[in-house]
Order: C-alpha cells, then sequence, then structure tokens
C-alpha cells in the first residue's frame, strides 16, 4: 500500500491505525501540535472542550496521518505508542505529587497548636471517654487555619477511634494574642450521629488552691506529701507578654523539671493541660519513654510565641529551658 502521509484529506488511512489514541486522549492539545492536528487547540474553547478530547481519542490517529508524513505505519505506531508511554508518566507524576502535597497540608495541620489544644481537651472531656473509651487514636484533619499572627482562625474536623466506638470531632478555635482558644467543640458519634458539645472551659477537678493535693498516684511517686508556697499565679504574678495564666496553674518550687515530673497528666488542672498542648503534650506521651513532642529538642529562640508563653507560665525561661 502506497504511502500517503501528510497530504491531507487524499491522505489514506490504514486500518492498522484508525483506532483509539490514548495520547490524543488525555494530552490533547499538547499532542496536537506534536501531530500537526492543530484542531486540537479547540481544548481552549468553551463546552467545546468536554467533548473535544473524545473527539481526538476517536480521530485522533486519522487525523495526525492525514496532517504529517510518516516513515511508515511501523514508524507511526511506534510513535503514537511513545506518546500514551509519556502521557502516562505525566498523569502518575500529577497524582503523586497531589497526593503527596495532600498528605503534607494534613500533617502540617495535625502538628498546629490549635490542633494540637483540641485533642488535649478532648482527652481531658470525661464524656468523651464514656463514649469514645481510652485510648483513642486521631485521624487525618481537614478544614482550614488562617494565621497572621499574632491572630488567627481555626475550622477543624478530625476522625476519632477509642475502645468503645468512633466518632468525628468538629473545632472552631480563635488566636488572640499569640495563643489559641478553643470557642466550641463537638463530637458526633458514628453510630448514633448524635452530637455532644464539650465545654472546652470546663475542668475536672476543683481550682487549685494552696498546697498541691497529693493523689495516690502522687503519693506512690514520692515519699512525703508534696508542698508548694503560692501555688496559685495571681494576675499581676502572670504578666507574660502575650499571654496570661490562668487560675488553677500551680507555680513550681524549686527544679521545675522535677516539680512537673511528679504528676501524671490526670493529675495536672485543664488550665495546666492547655499549657502543655500548646508544647505538643497529651496524655498518650505524658508519661512515654520513648516519645516527645517536637519542642523538647527546640531551643528558646526557635520556639514559637505561643510555645515561649507557655513555658512562662509554667515556671520556665530561657535559661532553664536551653539547659535541658
Amino acid at each position: 500500500m502506497e504511502n500517503t502521509s501528510g497530504q491531507g484529506k487524499k491522505a489514506i488511512v490504514p486500518a492498522e491505525i484508525d483506532g483509539w489514541n490514548w495520547g490524543a486522549f488525555l494530552l490533547n492539545w499538547i499532542w496536537g501540535i506534536g501531530n500537526n492536528t492543530f484542531i486540537a487547540l479547540l481544548m481552549f474553547v468553551p463546552f467545546v472542550n468536554f467533548i473535544m478530547p473524545f473527539v481526538l481519542g476517536v480521530k485522533g490517529s486519522a487525523w495526525a496521518w492525514q496532517n504529517k508524513e510518516w516513515e511508515s505505519i511501523e514508524h507511526f505506531k511506534a510513535v503514537q505508542k511513545k506518546w500514551a508511554y509519556w502521557t502516562a508518566i505525566v498523569y502518575l507524576f500529577f497524582i503523586a505529587a497531589f497526593a503527596g502535597l495532600f498528605f503534607i497540608i494534613m500533617a502540617s495541620m495535625k502538628d498546629s497548636d490549635a490542633f494540637k489544644l483540641a485533642e488535649s481537651q478532648f482527652e481531658s472531656s470525661r464524656e468523651a471517654s464514656e463514649i469514645i473509651g481510652k485510648p483513642f487514636s486521631t485521624g487525618l484533619p481537614s478544614g482550614s487555619i488562617e494565621t497572621s499572627e499574632p491572630s488567627g482562625k481555626a475550622t477543624i474536623s478530625f476522625g476519632v477511634e477509642g475502645s468503645k466506638g468512633k466518632g468525628i470531632v468538629y473545632f472552631d478555635a480563635v488566636k488572640e494574642l499569640g495563643q489559641w482558644k478553643i470557642n466550641s467543640l463537638v463530637l458526633e458519634e458514628e453510630s448514633t450521629g448524635k452530637r455532644i458539645d464539650i465545654d472546652p472551659h470546663a475542668t475536672t477537678s476543683a481550682p487549685v488552691e494552696g498546697a498541691v493535693a497529693v493523689t495516690p498516684a502522687l503519693a506512690e511517686k514520692t515519699a512525703a506529701p508534696v508542698e508548694v508556697e503560692k501555688a496559685v499565679i495571681t494576675t499581676s504574678e502572670a504578666n507574660v507578654g502575650a499571654a496570661k495564666a490562668k487560675a488553677g496553674v500551680r507555680k513550681p518550687t524549686g527544679d521545675v523539671n522535677e516539680f512537673w515530673g511528679n504528676f501524671t497528666w490526670d493529675d495536672l488542672s485543664a488550665d495546666e493541660k492547655k499549657l502543655w498542648a500548646v508544647l505538643g503534650w497529651n496524655g498518650r506521651i505524658w508519661g512515654s519513654e520513648s516519645e516527645s513532642p517536637a519542642s523538647e529538642e527546640t531551643s528558646w529562640a526557635k520556639l514559637s510565641e505561643a510555645e515561649r508563653a507557655a513555658l512562662t507560665s509554667l515556671g520556665y525561661d530561657k535559661k532553664l529551658w536551653n539547659k535541658e
């Protein structure tokens, strides 16, 4: 059969090449430029571009044969095969890139101060423990975080699964003067669809006044009761720049690390848990010997304003922190 390729409509299209063309379908206008089939530029015409990929998939091979000279049928097939090959590589690359970007964004959201604070307050909720159980695990969050130092806002949801059930946690938070505050925290139980408002300001224990009460867990760790003078930081004492300590935050005496090391996570007041949560701590890793938050390995200068404010409220300063 005579090779009539490149002669336009006069060209006779061999039956063995007149079939579906994946390169034309998926790369459409790019493929069209490379194969002298400029009708593919109709991809830039609104509405027409919805059907054009399918037209190119069906008619692309015939048009390419008519619009460009080819050495032989085998040459044509080899070139179109390469187009299909590179099309697959390009699409796989973009799929992998978008998937990677998605997980990076979700991971950074899960590592945010707002998420850590919500996770900590959820963990300290008695209602949540009764429905979900402990320990529990959290999934990748979705939503948005907008920050413009020293303010910001966050609206996020994340899945949670414990020994008793599953659910979705929704929370809304704002950042004021460099510190995050939870406005609302809601748990939606998966099995019933019931929603429960978790009060982010509720405490699970009475406010701390005077000396630290010795719990059974604390008594087992210490030979004698721990006595702390000035256990509550007053408003005048708590002015630490961007943040003020709330009532219920104990003021360490002596070695700061030893002081906080005497307590379990459940021994901490709700306000103390909030401060530790800013630093990345929660009930799961508080007593762990193998796991610790990233802030533990970060120098004072590289900590965020919120993290430094939380540490100051907990009795640390630049000298004590860098000494660690």
